[in-house]
């Protein structure tokens, strides 16, 4: 297939675009609930897939997603009046409900013929776990008009589980969504952009071997495996959900170490989830495309069965954002664009670059921004040179385009698109006998609880509050 048709294929996410009408046929998470925390409260711009929209909480506390343009004469409805179950522009006084509906317009007298024809472009919303999800296609095109025909939401261990197990961060990205997502599926770059100079100054979780390693001494024996062996075997295995992959070390004669990972259609990433560690923790991420060339990024550091605390919460927001952020505007993603940027060059230290760290920039999502943003708005993979260790990468190219292609042609849903149970796993750090297969080997700590149990769980823990 020619490259240049594959990247324009991959890239390009607005309406019409074949990767487009892929991305609209899932939830998207585009927002945290606390953004829109109050009810008639101030609207707040969205843009997801090249639209421009504007998110709002009528009086009923229900989340609506309209076209920020009003249907009259297109006037931006961020300045409307969020009042009285809906949002009425202030240009003319037209008002419209969280569905679209045409609530009022003062200028049809008594009839109300015009305010019957006429309806905002309004997509579906729906709120779980702290996250507002939307589907892009707009209300009216579903069969009774209220989205009882939608798929359900994707059954991510950490979109189920009780939200105190779960920490949100999130920023935006000036770059392309795909170059985003490639960057957690290139599985040898730990070698090198996140490492330390020093070994024993090194933080991250890293599996332990129960009676092979101490705890203490554990983090610094796996971290210098990974060093050592810069160039892991990269294993794969298709899944009804995307791709599973594998980065395979040698750990002694006998077992070989996994760093087990996930890419989920449309744009999920999971990795983490080193086990023998002091603690089970691991991160999804969703690699939303706010249009060509901006990628709103949210993660969910998950930890199962253990509520994060707030001293916990902030320590993590710090080591994951150390720069802050930018102060705030009304933008889209106006509150979540990095104080570490390619304005400042990413806040780089020469000294530390010198005596501690491989890159100078600190902290791992820092770090991974600064290469891919660094590749331009969106790369020109035709000059591209792979090699053995980008064969993931490749495949899961492939997958999409696949997937896009017989959306077109045939009409056939991409994977998920309408079974949320394919999402039910978990990426892992394990030891493996050699001799083996490494699926059915990880098969059973690979597996997330059913997904009725955590519902009810969540359920119970927020009736309590």
């Amino acid at each position: 297939m020619n490259n240049d048709r594959v990247n324009e294929l991959l890239t390009r996410v607005g309406p019409g675009t074949e990767m487009g009408d892929l991305m609209r046929r899932y939830w998207l998470p585009v927002l945290l609930s606390s953004e829109l925390q109050q009810a008639d409260g101030p609207p707040v711009r969205v843009r997801l897939l090249g639209e421009d929209l504007v998110a709002f909480r009528d009086s009923n506390g229900d989340v609506g997603l309209l076209d920020h343009r009003c249907p009259h004469r297109g006037a931006s409805l961020f300045y409307g009046r969020n009042e009285e179950g809906g949002l009425r522009c202030v240009y003319h006084g037209w008002k419209f409900s969280v569905s679209g509906k045409c609530l009022d317009v003062p200028q049809d007298g008594t009839r109300g013929s015009l305010c019957s024809r006429v309806r905002a472009t309004a997509y579906p919303c729906r709120e779980r776990n702290g996250i507002i999800w939307a589907f892009l296609k707009p209300l009216q095109q579903h069969s009774d008009g209220d989205g009882s025909t939608l798929p359900p939401l994707p059954d991510l261990e950490w979109n189920l589980a009780p939200a105190d197990e779960t920490i949100h961060w999130r920023s935006l990205r000036e770059c392309n969504w795909l170059q985003c997502l490639e960057g957690d599926l290139d599985q040898y770059h730990q070698s090198f952009l996140h490492t330390r100079l020093d070994d024993n100054l090194d933080h991250q979780q890293y599996v332990t071997v129960p009676g092979k390693t101490s705890p203490a001494s554990s983090v610094s024996d796996m971290f210098r495996l990974v060093r050592s062996n810069k160039l892991p075997d990269i294993l794969m295995q298709e899944m009804d959900y995307g791709l599973m992959y594998a980065a395979r070390r040698a750990f002694d004669k006998d077992n070989d170490y996994y760093r087990i990972r996930h890419f989920m259609f449309p744009f999920y990433t999971l990795v983490g989830g080193d086990l023998g560690a002091s603690e089970f923790v691991y991160n999804c991420k969703a690699w939303v495309p706010v249009d060509d060339t901006h990628t709103l990024v949210l993660e969910a550091q998950c930890r199962p069965g253990k509520p994060w605390n707030d001293t916990e919460r902030a320590q993590m927001m710090e080591v994951r954002n150390p720069g802050g952020f930018e102060a705030a505007s009304s933008k889209p993603g106006g509150a979540w664009r990095p104080g570490a940027n390619a304005g400042n060059d990413y806040l780089r230290d020469y000294r530390l670059e010198r005596t501690t760290l491989f890159s100078g920039i600190l902290s791992n999502p820092t770090q991974d921004a600064a290469m891919q943003e660094s590749m331009g708005p969106i790369v020109d993979r035709s000059r591209e040179h792979l090699c053995a260790l980008d064969a993931n990468i490749v495949r899961v190219r492939r997958q999409l385009v696949h997937a896009a292609d017989r959306l077109r042609s045939e009409n056939r849903l991409p994977p998920g698109a309408e079974d949320g149970a394919v999402y039910q796993g978990r990426p892992l750090g394990i030891i493996l006998p050699r001799e083996g297969d490494w699926v059915e080997q990880s098969r059973e700590q690979r597996r997330v609880p059913a997904a009725e149990p955590l519902r009810h769980k969540a359920k119970a823990q927020q009736e309590s509050q």
